[in-house]
């Protein structure tokens, strides 16, 4: 009897793993195909928040749990490397990288969706939004189609210290910092080499793109800090092997893939890294709980995955496809083997990496962690790193090659101090590595692409405008959100110009004025965009305050008048 009580208990547990898993996939199914996509996407906007919350919440309190086990792996030399290498990886990104916006609008949309989760609670980009006390107050919303984790990180911080355009530049550069300790506990813990940590993340310190977008206010710097922190908590969980660990994995791996659209590739990176390392796992419940888990905390982004696949993302033909892959690879190949803006140094250390170092299985899952988030560039439209600013999605391949050249760097360092060199290697590889970087690389971190000039132009002209128009006055524009951030009124131009009467009411509760911000949309090919700046403007008599001209693109600030024109 005793053997068949014993005999029952682990199929009592797969049993309800398996009716706790039907149950859920059958109640998020139903909910994601049976909702409509507008009233989708207005759930969205609420759930979107709360669900964020919920994964900084588990994910701090586990953290906590976690740090108690580091004593076991740490030592003061590592702590101290560590300090060290972030000292030197903030120090370049503040003082070398040129801060500035790189992406237009979308480093602004996203401290505008930020700033909106802090006031109200919703993840909405603010198409109408009137300045408070300080506080935003968003009459008109949008659901954005980009995933909402960074908006939430910088709504954390708007809370604390209050809406500021520094914030999210103060974010990319913490991001850095703990991206380059994270890559260092990564290697350590699971390859137990610290020589391999220290150049591995030295590499990454040293990555001249890492540090140019470092200094931007973009989203792809915490990305691949979420991604890396998501290897690492998979990376305790095999040391210490803990249902708290593996709760840690859930919890940090839902978390990333709500950063960038292509971020739940870190997924299978992490499935196969615990198959090479402890393959019995995915024979127990509690594995099959803690996916679970994540399904949970996944489902609101997921639902957004579905809400928003119709999105154009820019183009009117196929967004992903075989067919861009061989144009994309002939550039993003050549990119990590001869390009001026990544040292082809540590594309060869990580293929001695892959190939020589010999020591605890995971090199395939690293190897594989490059390969995802590679190859899936190549499948976009605009998907080159020649494409614009797209350079950025390489970001997040810099993790696993890195991690391959700290091996290939360690292995590369034991072979030749076997020579009776001593660790007089190691110290010359890194001032060799820190040479290059500054006599090679330094000048594509301080370049500045000039790809975006006019939007850079335009931003420019309209942060000038600021001191003028904080009070009571609002600013009619394409990009409202820049100027909420700000601290000033906005609005987009399309609403008067769908409604001429709206001015009216504006004009009422904005003694300060109302002004129309001529800005790089009204002097675009598009005449959609033209026509409202037109539109507006002929509605109402407006007085140039201030106007510049850059090169071809001419911007401006009109007050309109308070009367509508007799026709």
């Amino acid at each position: 009897m005793i053997g068949l009580e014993q005999r029952a208990a682990p199929e009592r547990g797969w049993i309800a793993v398996a009716a706790a898993w039907s149950v859920s996939l059958a109640a998020f199914l139903a909910w994601v195909l049976t909702t409509p996509a507008a009233s989708l996407r207005g759930q969205l906007s609420y759930l979107q928040f709360w669900s964020l919350e919920t994964c900084v919440f588990l994910g701090l309190a586990l953290t906590a749990a976690a740090l108690q086990e580091l004593p076991r792996v740490l030592e003061r030399r590592d702590l101290l490397g560590m300090l060290l290498l972030m000292v030197l990886a903030v120090g370049l990104t503040t003082s070398m990288a040129r801060r500035t916006n790189r992406v237009f609008y979308d480093e602004q949309i996203y401290q505008n969706i930020g700033q909106n989760l802090a006031a109200s609670r919703r993840a909405l980009m603010c198409n109408d939004g009137t300045i408070q006390s300080g506080r935003l107050q968003c009459a008109l919303g949008e659901y954005n189609k980009q995933p909402y984790a960074y908006p939430h990180v910088l709504s954390l911080v708007y809370r604390l210290l209050g809406v500021r355009e520094t914030a999210a530049f103060v974010v990319n550069a913490v991001a850095m910092a703990l991206c380059v300790s994270a890559l260092y506990l990564v290697v350590l813990i699971l390859f137990a080499d610290r020589v391999a940590a220290f150049f591995a993340a030295l590499l990454l310190a040293l990555t001249p793109e890492q540090l140019v977008w470092s200094a931007t206010a973009a989203v792809e710097p915490t990305a691949s800090l979420a991604c890396v922190g998501a290897l690492l908590a998979g990376a305790c969980f095999l040391r210490w092997r803990s249902t708290v660990s593996l709760a840690g994995v859930a919890v940090a791996a839902a978390y990333a893939i709500q950063f960038r659209p292509e971020s739940f590739l870190i997924i299978p990176v992490i499935a196969l890294l615990i198959w090479q390392r402890a393959p019995e796992e995915f024979t127990r419940t509690r594995l099959w709980w803690a996916g679970l888990l994540f399904l949970a905390l996944a489902a609101v982004p997921v639902a957004h995955t579905i809400a928003v696949s119709n999105e154009g993302w820019g183009t009117t033909g196929e967004r992903m496809s075989l067919a861009y892959a061989v144009k994309n690879l002939r550039v993003n190949g050549r990119f990590y083997l001869a390009d001026a803006r990544f040292p082809m140094t540590y594309t060869l250390l990580a293929l001695l990496g892959l190939c020589a170092w010999r020591g605890a299985r995971g090199r395939a899952a690293i190897a594989l962690y490059f390969l995802l988030f590679f190859g899936i560039a190549l499948l976009f439209y605009a998907g080159s790193y020649d494409y614009g600013t797209d350079v950025r999605y390489s970001l997040a391949t810099y993790p696993s090659l890195v991690i391959l050249g700290g091996l290939g760097a360690a292995w590369f360092v034991r072979r030749v101090e076997e020579r009776k060199f001593g660790r007089r290697v190691r110290i010359g590889l890194t001032a060799a590595l820190v040479f290059q970087f500054l006599w090679t690389y330094s000048p594509v971190v301080r370049a500045i692409d000039d790809s975006a000039w006019a939007a850079r132009a335009d931003v420019q002209f309209a942060r000038s405008l600021v001191p003028d128009l904080k009070g009571h006055s609002y600013v009619l524009t394409h990009n409202p959100g820049m100027f909420q951030v700000w601290g000033v009124s906005a609005g987009q131009m399309s609403l008067a110009a769908a409604n001429p009467g709206y001015l009216d009411d504006l004009s009422d509760r904005f003694p300060g004025g109302v002004y129309l911000h001529w800005n790089f949309w009204c002097s675009v090919q598009d005449p959609v965009q033209r026509e409202f700046c037109v539109k507006v403007l002929a509605l109402r008599p407006g007085e140039p305050i201030r106007e510049q001209s850059a090169r071809d693109q001419h911007y401006a600030l009109y007050r309109l008048g308070a009367k509508a024109r007799d026709h």
